[in-house]
């Protein structure tokens, strides 16, 4: 029995450290789901400045006038995801003529699509 205690206990450590291993601890991505991204990752501060810069056409047309301004004053989080492309998640604290808002918006880039690599699929003010 004493000789088998041994190899029983290299063989659990054996295991366990294996467990340990950070490839088996780390979150594993779903294809197709969502990850949290740096907010100051380069393509997260691209698409959140397109963000506002398209929301701020819309305004500019429903409201008809020049008066309004809407600008980016921090990315407060952020999430992608791989689809056909990237689709970035964003929450947003916005200045609206002055006021700070919060908005969540989402845009979709596709890098080899030159000519308008970034549509703004979704925005909501919180």
């Amino acid at each position: 029995m004493k000789k088998l205690i041994i190899p029983l206990c290299i063989l659990l450590i054996s295991l366990f450290t294996a467990l340990l291993d950070g490839d088996c601890l780390a979150q594993e991505q779903i294809s197709g789901g969502w990850t949290l991204a740096a907010v100051t990752k380069p393509e997260v501060v691209a698409a959140a400045n397109f963000a506002v810069a398209e929301q701020a056409k819309v305004i500019l047309k429903e409201q008809k006038t020049a008066a309004t301004k809407l600008s980016l004053v921090a990315i407060m989080s952020a999430e992608e995801q791989v689809v056909s492309g990237m689709n970035y998640h964003l929450t947003l604290k916005v200045k609206l003529n002055g006021k700070h808002k919060k908005a969540e918006a989402t845009v979709w880039w596709q890098a080899w699509n030159k000519e308008a690599p970034y549509k703004l699929t979704a925005w909501k003010w919180k």
